[in-house]
């Protein structure tokens, strides 16, 4: 279902990001209510890292996709051509198409080259991996936060430049994600530097949650306000403030961060694209920070179907609200 793009022109957000074309209500099982909203999904080992239980979770909910991270303890990246046919007939086999690969490209220490090397080649091997689950999404990051990442930005823009190089002509797009450990955490830091990359085939995948865990008040308001122009993908979480000082996450839309307001604004702006439940709650204990920072296998995925399950169950409840 073509909607205008809201900033002008005649393409939708889908098409400006290259994703596949809306399957609409038949293909997802949801209502024409929902299905004229955003797309749906989840990042699997949120629930899992058996990848049949968390497809059925994701039919179950009326998700419209899955994110792929780690299935089997393997990750998205270092997956074998049966692998990843496997990861493409089970969603399929379920109605279900994959929404983007959740890679970790550039979450890795911006002063040794080594690591943003063998980061290049994880790229490399996620354009393979993304052509073979036929999506057109790919995550990245701004490396490990410096203590003035400011002064860093032009070096990160200069290892993007190589990877933009390494996108050419694949139909890829590289979608950054704020996040509190990077470098580009907040609104303001992720818009200026796709401002200074300034290239179609970088944009922005929007983390609110993150944004709030990074100081960012408000950030479904000022802070969405900010990137708009540049969203490609979405994820959701939410969290409350913790007694340590912290932040914990929490059952989405049960916290501070404003998540049923920002999906209400996704849905006035018309916005086609993927937004992603990145649970991060569970119900028995908070994930230790060493899991958040670098999440992925079973020790991750540990209590992840019940408090999944309980974010998608609040979800529903949003969308029919």
């Amino acid at each position: 279902m073509a909607r205008a793009n809201p900033s002008g022109g005649g393409t939708t957000w889908a098409e400006r990001a290259g994703m596949p074309a809306d399957p609409g209500p038949e293909a997802t099982g949801v209502s024409a209510t929902l299905a004229a909203m955003f797309r749906r999904a989840v990042i699997t080992d949120e629930i899992s890292q058996d990848l049949d239980v968390a497809v059925e979770m994701a039919s179950a909910f009326g998700l419209d996709g899955i994110e792929v991270r780690t299935a089997w303890d393997v990750r998205i990246d270092r997956m074998t051509p049966d692998q990843l046919r496997r990861v493409r007939d089970t969603a399929t086999g379920r109605g279900l198409v994959v929404a983007s690969l959740a890679s970790p490209v550039f979450k890795c220490n911006l002063d040794d080259p080594a690591e943003v090397a063998e980061h290049l080649d994880i790229l490399r091997r996620c354009i393979e991996a993304a052509h073979a689950l036929d999506t057109r999404l790919v995550r990245a990051f701004t490396f490990w936060r410096a203590d003035d990442p400011g002064a860093r930005v032009g070096e990160i823009a200069d290892h993007f430049a190589v990877a933009i190089r390494v996108l050419e002509g694949t139909g890829l797009t590289l979608v950054i994600e704020n996040e509190h450990t990077c470098n580009v955490a907040t609104s303001h830091e992720i818009a200026s530097f796709l401002d200074r990359l300034g290239n179609s085939s970088v944009r922005a995948l929007w983390d609110p949650c993150n944004a709030y865990w990074s100081g960012e008040a408000d950030a479904v308001g000022a802070g969405y306000a900010r990137v708009r122009g540049h969203v490609a993908h979405v994820h959701v979480k939410d969290a409350l403030p913790s007694p340590d000082g912290g932040h914990a996450a929490t059952v989405l839309g049960e916290g501070a961060v404003g998540i049923p307001a920002q999906l209400e604004t996704l849905r006035r702006d018309g916005f086609d694209g993927f937004v992603s439940l990145e649970t991060h709650y569970r119900v028995h204990g908070a994930l230790d920070d060493e899991l958040v920072k670098r999440p992925g296998g079973s020790a991750f995925s540990a209590g992840g179907e019940e408090g999944t399950r309980r974010c998608l169950a609040a979800w529903n409840a949003m969308q029919h609200a």
